[in-house]
C-alpha cells in the first residue's frame, strides 16, 4: 500500500510540475474579456501587455507590419520575452497576440526587439 501510494504521489508530483512551465504560445482566438480590451487598445501601439488577475496569464499583443517570431526565458527573478522581426513585410499592419504562461511570479518583465532592450507600450490588467 505504501508502494502504491508513493508511485500515486510521484505521478501527481510531474503532472503538476508538467501544468507549470514557463511558455509563451501564438494564439488565434482569445477570451471575450480579452479580446475587448485589445479591441479597445487599438493597433497604435507595438506592444501590449495584457495581465490576467488571479491567473499566470498575459497576453503579449504586438502590431507590426513585419513577421514576428517569439521566445521566452527566465533568470532567477526575471523573465524575458525576446522578439525578433523581420520589418516591412507588409503593406498593412497585422496583430500577433501571443499567450504567456508563466510557472511563478517574476519580479521584472523584460521584452527585447532583435536583441535590444524596449519598453512595453501598454500595460493593463483584467
Amino acid at each position: 500500500m505504501k508502494r502504491l501510494m508513493g508511485v500515486l504521489l510521484t505521478v501527481i508530483a510531474i503532472l503538476t510540475a508538467c501544468n507549470s512551465e514557463l511558455a509563451i504560445t501564438e494564439v488565434k482566438s482569445v477570451p471575450n474579456d480579452v479580446q475587448k480590451v485589445i479591441d479597445q487598445l487599438g493597433m497604435d501601439s507595438y506592444v501590449q501587455k495584457i495581465y490576467v488577475v488571479g491567473k499566470d496569464i498575459s497576453y503579449i499583443v504586438i502590431n507590426t507590419k513585419g513577421t514576428v517570431t517569439v521566445s521566452v526565458e527566465s533568470n532567477d527573478d526575471k523573465v524575458s520575452v525576446n522578439i525578433e522581426e523581420d520589418e516591412g513585410q507588409n503593406d498593412a499592419i497585422e496583430q500577433h497576440i501571443y499567450k504567456l504562461t508563466t510557472d511563478r511570479d517574476y519580479e521584472y518583465f523584460l521584452l527585447h526587439k532583435n536583441g535590444e532592450e524596449i519598453p512595453i507600450d501598454v500595460v493593463t490588467a483584467i
